[in-house]
């Protein structure tokens, strides 16, 4: 057998192995997201319900439409939030539900004072939840 035929028939068997281990994990109720920001545009996402941590990184980026996304956080059969402080530093956490999830992410930033020059209050003041989910499989 050739070099080439071998190296096609182990990238075949990889391709097929890899195809069954995302059906596996999806048929085994196994849901993956993931968390995306643009810093440039403020912005952020959570992706749930992906079969695979690539189809959530995926979903996550095309949700997000900026091209500075970046992902920062995944996570599989769960909850996850992302908040940002008044300074502009984003936390993100994740739970066994959308409430837990979302009071780590704001207790992670805690109380921060907006960057100067900020036209409003210049008191500390808690982080905001900007983007929650959970896969399908947590009640």
């Amino acid at each position: 057998m050739s070099v080439a035929r071998i190296a096609t028939l182990t990238a075949a068997m990889a391709a097929v192995c890899t195809v069954a281990t995302a059906g596996n994990a999806a048929a085994a109720g196994q849901y993956f997201g993931t968390i995306a920001v643009s810093k440039l545009k403020n912005s952020a996402v959570v992706s749930a319900d992906g079969g695979s941590k690539v189809q959530a990184d995926a979903a996550a980026i095309r949700d997000c439409g900026y091209y500075d996304c970046e992902i920062v956080f995944r996570f599989n059969d769960g909850c996850a939030a992302i908040a940002q402080g008044a300074d502009g530093n984003w936390g993100w956490a994740a739970a066994g539900s959308r409430e837990e999830a979302e009071g780590a992410a704001v207790a992670g930033l805690g109380e921060s004072t907006p960057a100067f020059p900020d036209l409003g209050s210049a008191s500390p003041r808690a982080a905001r939840v900007v983007a929650s989910a959970c896969t399908v499989n947590v009640q």
